[in-house]
């Protein structure tokens, strides 16, 4: 009997400290359960886009129909940003319910931060914009998590999508965090197509009729090779001669390519056009001038 009394003079002392305790361990118990559930289905919509592209490589998906690789990335896309969703709405919860614990007035509580939020709403405007616009961008699928996009001045990878910042990584390693209500122009190479632009310098003397038919045979060599076959969604095209300038004349090669493969194409090309202008006599300009308006 004695211990019962003591059992229960126990709980009756420690019944708030033990409420709030469990309410946290339920709280990073139902947070971790639900990120996993979601994490899962992320795994399994991936898996099953790779499945259906008969490739096991992430690196592939950008190769695959436009509409599984969008899949891949909006997926992606909306598992990170529920994940942040989830981890606000549970640790909002609890605060509320460890309050309710600490008897504090749920009701005037509600009421004061209405009339707070209010007052705040003028100086808050920026995190609401953030806000807002993260939820725009992720609704209309502007990037997704894996595009290869450029804010600005930065270029680089998206690593994730919150509610109020997108992270970027940039070639050199560098990660940004960009606000997502700054963000006023968006450019993503990761969507629709792309198109490898190669501009040839050469000597004016050279036939430039011969240069625009080995450039042509340059590119029908690279859209043979089995690395680069499906990256190439489109015939070559010589756009003509680009501009002249001294003794020299440049000629623009173009090719459009599966999303984020104009680059491998481009170096591909380059590297086809040196060994096909050595084999013809073929003489690349010794310097390459700048013209205004040209696209690198």
């Amino acid at each position: 009997m004695e211990i019962l009394e003591a059992l229960q003079s126990f709980i009756t002392t420690y019944k708030v400290p033990f409420n709030i305790a469990l309410i946290i361990l339920l709280s990073i118990v139902l947070r971790w359960l639900l990120q996993h559930t979601l994490r899962r289905v992320v795994s399994r919509v991936v898996k099953g886009v790779k499945r259906s592209q008969a490739t096991d490589l992430t690196e592939e998906l950008s190769l695959a129909p436009k509409l599984s690789a969008r899949a891949v990335q909006r997926t992606r896309t909306l598992g990170a940003v529920g994940k942040h969703i989830i981890t606000w709405t549970i640790g909002v919860i609890s605060i509320i319910l460890i309050l309710g614990q600490l008897g504090v007035d749920l009701a005037a509580l509600l009421t004061s931060a209405g009339i707070v939020a209010a007052a705040l709403a003028f100086g808050a405007q920026n995190l609401i914009k953030d806000l807002l616009n993260g939820i725009f961008m992720v609704s209309e699928d502007q990037l997704g998590v894996g595009d290869w996009i450029t804010i600005g001045e930065i270029s680089g990878t998206v690593e994730d999508v919150g509610i109020r910042v997108t992270q970027v990584r940039a070639v050199d390693g560098t990660l940004w965090f960009i606000r997502n209500g700054e963000v006023l122009t968006l450019g993503n190479s990761s969507q629709g197509w792309g198109r490898a632009i190669i501009n040839i310098t050469v000597d004016a003397d050279n036939d430039l009729d011969l240069v625009e038919n080995v450039a042509l045979e340059a590119a029908r060599e690279v859209m043979k090779m089995p690395e680069h076959a499906r990256k190439i969604i489109g015939e070559p095209e010589v756009w003509g001669v680009e501009s002249m300038f001294g003794d020299r004349a440049t000629l623009r090669l173009a090719m459009r390519t599966r999303p984020e493969a104009q680059w491998a194409v481009q170096r591909a090309l380059r590297l086809e056009l040196v060994r096909l202008f050595d084999k013809h006599g073929i003489t690349l300009a010794s310097e390459l001038p700048t013209f205004p308006g040209a696209t690198p």
